[in-house]
């Protein structure tokens, strides 16, 4: 079909345009940054959030003693998995079913408006004294997070489905920048540490940084319109698609052999064991971390401010997210195993179930059964591995299930791939809950 004077198709004239200073990749990169950093910053404050909802007969130092623990403190971080949880799951199934209805625009645009509305009202209640009205607090803040939470869902399933209508290193590219979320909360915890500020003042800061993230990622998604490479490969797949349907729609007789549920079954056949994959390698993860991993704690006897203070931080939270970055940045140049291997990636992501006895055995607290390992290195060891791991297979998994399609279909692909990684993050909080319970 001759489409050369259809003016509503891309027009390419000589070589296809290249990614020029790479600049098409990093925007990528900033993209898995700003779906991810949002939400990385609004659970990093939960200290913030328990000082909201703390006993105001007590004076405000201690607002993290156990002995003075309010109800609404008590409920606040069970009741915030379940408001980031359930929304994920259920929107990225639904963002991946409506992906060919509702254009690709329309879903970005919505979910990044949502997610800086949100986190504009997060800010403008953090100077607000409501010592007075906490229950109230408390579900706006639980409402808040689950209107975040789809946002982002809807985000992060749009945004797999956009980099794969690219080749595989923009996946990587999003993953990777993902990770990077996950770095600079961590960092940012860790600086709040040192230099002591009010915990007031450091949700102050996340909330601002998050907006900041927000609209930095509106403002790279539309500059994708405004480079030949990107507007190549958005509006190509998008003619491919609208060429084959415009070419039967007179013919009355014409059946489509690949609709409704056959779509997607059809996708779900070609790529169910890296889907597997991906969602076999964040089960673990989220089986491990940050339930077990937090609580385990330095075998030092005498309390030290390395012990007290900083061990979390760094060896839970920012060794981790070290060693998934990490993971997530050599993929994009070694990648073993290789694409087509799919049973031995689906092995090795499966095999990742060692980490879950390793760390349970390490200094984990509180606990009622024997431990094994009786030095700091262990844990130091073994989470940086779940990071690298995680990092690493899931990037893979990623990469590899949209090229096991025909271009037109890699949009839904990479949305179906994000549904898989949601189900495993969901499956493994859940675990994680029967865990703890049983050290």
């Amino acid at each position: 079909m001759d489409t050369s004077e259809d003016p509503l198709l891309p027009q390419v004239h000589g070589p296809i345009p290249r990614d020029r200073f790479h600049l098409v990749y990093l925007i990528f990169y900033l993209l898995g940054l700003g779906s991810l950093a949002p939400w990385n910053f609004f659970i990093t404050a939960s200290e913030y959030f328990k000082y909201k909802l703390r006993n105001t007969t007590q004076p405000e130092s201690e607002y993290l003693d156990p002995q003075y623990e309010t109800e609404l403190q008590a409920m606040f971080e069970s009741y915030l998995v379940v408001a980031n949880t359930i929304p994920n799951l259920a929107f990225n199934f639904i963002t991946a079913l409506i992906i060919q209805r509702i254009c690709l625009k329309t879903r970005m645009i919505f979910s990044l408006v949502l997610v800086i509305l949100m986190f504009v009202l997060t800010v403008s209640l953090v100077k607000i004294d409501t010592d007075t009205w906490q229950s109230a607090f408390f579900s706006v803040t639980l409402v808040t997070a689950v209107l975040i939470s789809s946002g982002g869902s809807i985000l992060g399933a749009s945004l797999f489905g956009l980099a794969s209508l690219f080749p595989s290193q923009y996946v990587q590219a999003t993953m990777t920048g993902q990770a990077m979320g996950g770095v600079f909360a961590a960092v940012a915890n860790l600086v709040t540490l040192a230099i002591g500020s009010h915990v007031v003042d450091s949700g102050l800061v996340f909330f601002m940084f998050a907006v900041f993230m927000a609209v930095l990622t509106f403002i790279g998604y539309g500059c994708l319109y405004c480079i030949g490479y990107s507007k190549y490969h958005i509006l190509e797949i998008g003619s491919t698609i609208a060429i084959d349907v415009n070419s039967h729609e007179d013919d009355v007789n014409y059946i489509d052999p690949d609709h409704g549920c056959s779509y997607y079954i059809n996708i779900l056949k070609k790529v169910w064991k890296e889907g597997l994959s991906v969602c076999f390698v964040f089960l673990v993860t989220l089986s491990c971390f940050p339930a077990i991993t937090s609580s385990i704690v330095s075998v030092e006897k005498t309390p030290t401010e390395w012990s007290e203070k900083y061990f979390s931080a760094l060896v839970c939270f920012l060794l981790f997210n070290c060693g998934d970055w990490s993971g997530r940045s050599v993929a994009g140049s070694v990648q073993w195993p290789k694409y087509g291997q799919s049973n031995i990636l689906l092995v090795f992501s499966v095999l990742r179930v060692v980490f879950i006895p390793l760390l349970m055995f390490c200094n984990a607290q509180p606990r009622t059964s024997p431990m094994m390992f009786h030095s700091d290195v262990f844990p130091v060891v073994f989470i940086l591995l779940l990071g690298l791991t995680n990092g690493y297979f899931g990037t893979l998994a990623m990469m590899y299930g949209p090229r096991r399609v025909p271009p037109e279909k890699a949009e839904s692909t990479g949305a179906m791939m994000s549904t898989f990684l949601t189900t495993g993050l969901v499956s493994g909080s859940l675990i994680a809950i029967l865990l703890m319970k049983s050290l």
